[in-house]
């Protein structure tokens, strides 16, 4: 409740979560990268005049774009009163998620697959022998969630992202003996586990599902509905419009990448009338398509 207020002193964006906060804007020429440190100073009023410090040290600048700007950013430590240079990086932790200069979330996915091994090597020591109902609430309790965190913001489109990802939850199904002889998907279809990647690709389908019914609070993304005349009788009423995208990052963000998936849909899975009922009409219109069993980047 203490910071509530801040957002109004600048001009800028800004994101608060806890005592984390984060300005960010475009910076494409030299009035808007003053802006920024306009609000910089801004921010740094405000917390001396509510005796909430920043600490300068602890703050860092990140530019993410084929074409950065050369800008430095500057804050005053409170405590003594010395201007500091705001060091710049190219990977942040933010909410457990790394994020990159170049939104390729490679270290996030790498870091999520290494503890992800590590808990089931600790799993793989403790039983010795696993049925597969153990196995099944083991994984999907203690392993799986480190996999699949965040995933509607780090969704790979790189293929040995994906199949890194992929490769753990294939390991995994191999601990049962009964199992080990048989092919990925098999062992997926009997122990009633989908693939990571047919998981993201359903996690997408229900955020945007959420998204247009509004149980969403927060900001929507830039989910746009094509006019009446742009749609065809194919799909569904609800169909979004696909943007151009000219770069490969750009494709991957969300409300990019869900669009193709969300058109083909029909009638009646987009028009359920709760989430539960989206998810079981979503689940029997894939329910035969091999996609659910059998990642592509295999």
């Amino acid at each position: 409740m203490y910071i509530n207020d801040l957002p109004r002193v600048v001009n800028n964006s800004v994101k608060l979560f806890a005592d984390d906060t984060k300005l960010y804007a475009r910076s494409d020429s030299t009035e808007l990268t003053n802006s920024i440190q306009d609000d910089l100073d801004r921010l740094q009023e405000w917390s001396e005049t509510w005796l909430l410090s920043f600490h300068p040290q602890k703050c860092h600048t990140m530019k993410i774009g084929p074409k950065k700007s050369d800008a430095k950013y500057h804050m005053t430590n409170s405590a003594d009163g010395v201007q500091h240079d705001l060091s710049e990086t190219t990977l942040e932790k933010d909410l457990g998620v790394h994020i990159d200069d170049k939104l390729s979330f490679k270290e996030h996915i790498t870091t999520s697959v290494s503890k992800a091994n590590r808990v089931l090597g600790v799993i793989r020591r403790t039983f010795q022998n696993l049925d597969k109902e153990t196995f099944v609430q083991l994984y999907k309790s203690l392993v799986r969630p480190i996999l699949e965190y965040g995933h509607s913001v780090w969704n790979p489109q790189a293929k040995g992202l994906c199949k890194d990802l992929e490769n753990v939850q294939r390991r995994a199904t191999r601990m049962i003996g009964s199992l080990k002889e048989l092919s990925y998907s098999e062992r997926l279809r009997i122990l009633g586990i989908l693939c990571l990647q047919h998981r993201r690709r359903r996690g997408d389908m229900i955020d945007t599902f959420k998204y247009l019914k509004g149980i969403y609070i927060t900001q929507k993304p830039n989910l746009h509905k094509p006019p009446p005349t742009e749609r065809d009788m194919r799909g569904n009423s609800l169909k979004l419009f696909k943007n151009f995208a000219k770069s490969k990052v750009r494709s991957a963000f969300f409300a990019d990448r869900v669009v193709l998936d969300w058109n083909t849909l029909p009638e009646n899975v987009v028009t359920a009338d709760s989430v539960n009922c989206f998810k079981a009409r979503l689940d029997s219109h894939w329910k035969d398509t091999s996609s659910v069993y059998t990642p592509s980047c295999y």
